[in-house]
């Protein structure tokens, strides 16, 4: 729940950077989704995966 939501705030900072540099809202936009789909699908935190352990330790 926690990397969720780390996730959506990384999104929200990734589209207000893209707005603050002058991009078009629609860079914006994509920018965040981008964002928030790769850390949603990894936990929030980009690496890893959800259900998976560490291997190898």
């Amino acid at each position: 729940m926690i990397g969720v939501l780390i996730a959506i705030l990384l999104a929200a900072l990734a589209y207000a950077l893209c707005l603050a540099l002058g991009l078009p809202t629609i860079v914006g936009i994509i920018a965040a989704v981008l964002v928030l789909v790769s850390g949603i699908g990894t936990g929030g935190y980009g690496f890893g995966n959800r259900v998976g352990g560490r291997r190898g330790v």
